[in-house]
């Protein structure tokens, strides 16, 4: 994984933009995709690489023949990578659950939402902030997300993407990884 950029707001102003508004921060790209697909795939500009303007985070995608498929996989694919990649400082504020993410974290502590969820990249960067703020410690960070720690451990573990990004962030603060049970 890329190494962790740190914004002074972190990821939620990118993250929370409405679809258009993203993607008028992005840059778009549209090239012809290789392997198998057909007669049409090497014939139209359907694979589409998104690159975030100010992060420069891109992501690709290509599996579909469709070009308007394609943008919009590419899309959400960015805003989840740059959830996990850039961080919020928070060493004046001290750390707080993004308002639009206080429902998913507060009250009962963290609630595991499907992946498909509009909310999931600040989902994403909410844990990552949190464990980021708690120098890789995973107690500290779940008490600052009101849970267990065993509990966002399984969080942590339900996603290869949050488990990688976790490790990473623990690795630069000369943490061991965690292993998945």
């Amino acid at each position: 994984m890329k190494e962790v950029s740190v914004f002074y707001d972190g990821a939620y102003p990118f993250i929370t933009l409405e679809d258009k508004a993203f993607e008028c921060s992005c840059r778009l790209e549209f090239y012809m995709a290789s392997g198998p697909g057909g007669q049409k795939k090497n014939r139209t500009y359907s694979a589409v690489r998104a690159t975030h303007k100010r992060t420069t985070i891109s992501t690709v995608a290509e599996e579909s023949r469709s070009q308007s498929d394609n943008k919009e996989k590419a899309l959400k694919r960015l805003k989840k990578k740059i959830a996990l990649q850039v961080r919020k400082d928070f060493s004046s504020t001290g750390f707080k659950v993004h308002p639009e993410a206080a429902a998913l974290f507060l009250k009962e502590g963290i609630k595991k939402i499907n992946s498909k969820n509009r909310l999931y990249p600040l989902y994403c960067a909410v844990l990552l902030d949190s464990i980021y703020t708690s120098k890789g410690k995973l107690s500290e960070a779940s008490k600052r997300l009101n849970s267990s720690t065993g509990k966002l451990n399984k969080v942590i573990s339900s996603d290869k993407d949050i488990f990688n990004a976790v490790n990473s962030l623990r690795s630069s603060f000369g943490l061991n990884s965690l292993r998945l049970s």
